[in-house]
């Protein structure tokens, strides 16, 4: 599997896109439940999602261009 620096760019900015996106769907899930801000579950939420998202945006990206 080969991993190029197009697929890494890729899978950077759609994992913190996705990361952010959770992290704020999951504030406003705790807002809408009454219970306060919480930056550090926050970050956490952008950090690992987006990670998670990140990576697989990367392999799944290098398969299909070692499919074509």
């Amino acid at each position: 599997m080969k991993v190029n620096s197009k697929n890494i760019k890729k899978g950077l900015i759609s994992g913190g896109i996705q990361g952010f996106v959770f992290a704020l769907a999951m504030a406003a899930f705790d807002y809408l439940g009454n219970e306060p801000f919480d930056l550090n579950k926050f970050l956490f939420y952008f950090y690992f999602f987006g990670l998670i998202m990140g990576l697989t945006t990367v392999f799944s990206n290098s398969k299909k261009n070692k499919k074509c």
